[in-house]
């Protein structure tokens, strides 16, 4: 039935999508300026919701990215991205502002995920009881002739789910860190493939936030290939991927297929 839903959705909205291109492709939504507006927002749907090594969730799982530029650059940006599962049990709503130029990004991620939590508070940021996480996010891609992208992210703020007891019975912050490197093996062609490789560790813990482990200073949590191309519904091109993930720390794999709707 997923399955089914599934496909039915993505055929919708190819049929959409080949109705919109043959409608609106001379009158391109622009500001009063002529340039293209700032407003956007985006969806996308996924068979499962993987994050750095980690299944946040285990079933079919629509996103959604609501974004504003702040510059004509559009280097600027600031945004809420969400995700729903289908089955009603994952909910998660994150706020980020982001800067981008010359292949270096830089950004402050606050997540909210509020599954399995009978009474969410959202605006709860009491180091002692919140589950948000302030995320800092970096990457930097090499120019084209070695095109090797290197991400860093720490967690910076956390409460319950980022933290341990310290030798003085007092709870304190792990900041926990994820570093990535990808590169893409084949691109500009009908179908390109990304290869990977995460590792997670503690800045100031005996573990961290992407093991299951007890004690756990540093492991390989993230390692797979991204398959991407676009699929030509009628007029329209739909980006779809597929990924295959391996976490060797947590001993789990996963094959991801996600479809960029608009």
């Amino acid at each position: 039935m997923k399955k089914i839903l599934f496909f039915s959705i993505i055929s919708i909205i190819g049929l959409a999508g080949y109705a919109q291109k043959t409608t609106l492709s001379e009158n391109t939504i622009t500001e009063e300026n002529g340039e293209p507006s700032r407003l956007d927002f985006n969806v996308g749907l996924e068979t499962s919701h993987l994050w750095r090594g980690l299944v946040i969730n285990d079933g079919i799982t629509a996103t959604g990215n609501i974004h504003y530029t702040f510059d004509k650059n559009r280097n600027f940006k600031v945004g809420i991205w969400g995700g729903a599962g289908f089955d009603g049990k994952y909910h998660e709503i994150n706020y980020y502002i982001q800067y981008q130029k010359n292949n270096f990004s830089i950004g402050i991620w606050d997540l909210f995920n509020s599954t399995g939590i009978e009474n969410p508070e959202v605006f709860n940021y009491d180091k002692l009881s919140t589950t948000h996480l302030v995320d800092l996010r970096t990457s930097y891609r090499f120019p084209e002739s070695f095109p090797l992208r290197v991400e860093l992210d720490i967690l910076l703020y956390s409460g319950l789910n980022d933290r341990e007891l310290s030798r003085s019975n007092d709870f304190k912050s792990r900041y926990s860190t994820y570093a990535e490197l990808s590169y893409p093996v084949i691109s500009n062609q009908t179908v390109n493939l990304n290869v990977f490789m995460g590792a997670g560790f503690a800045l100031d813990g005996h573990s961290y936030l992407y093991s299951n482990k007890a004690e756990s200073s540093f492991g390989i949590v993230n390692t797979g290939i991204k398959v991407s191309k676009d699929l030509s519904v009628f007029d329209y091109k739909l980006p779809v991927s597929a990924t295959a993930m391996w976490n060797p720390e947590n001993k789990i794999a996963r094959v991801q297929l996600d479809v960029n709707l608009f």
